[in-house]
């Protein structure tokens, strides 16, 4: 099943998300002392179902959203449906499981005072400072996934052409979105002061190092955006996904096309950039008093 799903060009980070899910559905199983996916019934899935309705994350013992239910039962049925057409198994399990939706109105997007904020954080004067802004510039700049950051190498970016490449994105896909501004001078200060003082080993082509000289982990992006968000008083919670989500709601907001905005994320369908038209109520509002043609009178 996990061949399969790197066959069908699933993300590294899928993959081992379905390793880890269908590993705690396994871990479940032998609490029921049930050893062979064969012995698995209808009944068995419906309870596993109610069991991640009512369990708790042990990272932030709250229950799990609907979002993270709807993630493992997804995956649980692709499984069954692997083993069903590949006749390990000889009936579904999960032909009835109904998976949870957790469509919802969206969280708080960090405006632009605190966009300014948060990239304004890191201590310009350390070679550290310098690739946190850097990073920082880039994630809220370009809209690119934390992922995507991760993997850029040098020769995946022309600040000259302001261009980057981005390799293997979401669904294998590669694109090229433009690095411009703040976030083209903050990537050429840290090549030209920062990297050379991070680099132990010449043949190193990644982008962002740490002070070991090797590329900057997922995990290590996540923290210093936690921390530098802190560090500014920020009173929303931001991650790496908040700067795409503030980059393409911002664009929105300034009058982007939502096709230019649908490009630059990478997303495959219009619609998914559609969750990022959401618009605050003070705009709303000025744009009902703007365009309604009973507004205008008054």
């Amino acid at each position: 099943f996990i061949l399969e799903l790197r066959v069908r060009w699933y993300s590294k980070a899928m993959v081992k998300q379905a390793r880890t899910i269908l590993g705690r559905f396994f871990i479940h199983l032998r609490t029921k002392r049930i050893r062979d996916l064969r012995r698995v019934g209808e009944a068995e899935v419906f309870a596993y179902a109610r069991h991640l309705a009512e369990a708790k994350s042990k990272a932030t013992g709250e229950r799990y959203s609907l979002a993270t239910q709807r993630t493992h039962l997804y995956l649980l049925q692709r499984l069954f449906r692997f083993l069903a057409r590949t006749g390990v198994i000889l009936q579904d399990p999960t032909l009835n499981l109904v998976i949870p939706s957790w469509k919802r109105l969206p969280r708080a997007v960090m405006n632009q005072a605190h966009a300014r904020r948060l990239v304004a954080s890191p201590d310009p004067s350390t070679p550290r400072g310098k690739r946190d802004r850097a990073i920082l510039e880039l994630l809220y700049g370009t809209a690119i996934r934390v992922g995507e950051c991760e993997r850029l190498d040098l020769g995946h970016v022309d600040l000259g052409k302001g261009l980057v490449m981005v390799r293997s994105g979401k669904g294998k896909k590669d694109r090229i979105v433009p690095i411009l501004g703040r976030a083209a001078m903050a990537v050429d200060l840290y090549l030209r002061e920062a990297r050379p003082l991070f680099l132990k080993d010449p043949r190193e082509q990644a982008l962002f190092l740490n002070r070991r000289g090797v590329r900057v982990a997922v995990n290590r992006i996540q923290d210093l955006v936690r921390s530098n968000a802190k560090a500014a008083g920020l009173d929303i919670r931001v991650t790496p996904h908040t700067l795409r989500h503030g980059c393409a709601t911002h664009l929105l907001q300034g009058g982007a096309d939502v096709r230019h905005v649908q490009q630059l994320l990478g997303h495959a369908s219009v619609g998914t950039t559609a969750v990022y038209t959401h618009v605050v109520p003070g705009e709303l509002a000025r744009v009902v008093a703007r365009a309604h043609p009973r507004e205008k009178l008054w």
